[in-house]
């Protein structure tokens, strides 16, 4: 579970053979609550694209600390 309602983490699927091959962990992007058109539908997957492909490109480090996390949230819930 996340934060985020558009953007999901899947855990890779079991093995069923030490011979298969390792999926790893799988980032699922939901389209928004509204009805798209085709046009914004096509954007929306080709900016998905995009920004996978410069996650993977440019090997991007995107996790950000617990502690980081909680101040957040303690300064959230403080307001």
């Amino acid at each position: 579970s996340t934060n985020w309602q558009s953007v999901r983490w899947k855990p890779p699927p079991p093995r069923n053979s030490p011979n298969d091959p390792h999926i790893g962990w799988r980032t699922e992007f939901r389209s928004m609550e509204i009805q798209l058109t085709d046009f914004e539908n096509a954007a929306f997957t080709a900016f998905s694209v995009l920004l996978t492909r410069v996650i993977i490109t440019f090997d991007l480090n995107l996790y950000i600390p617990l502690s980081r996390v909680d101040s957040n949230m303690q300064r959230a819930h403080s307001r």
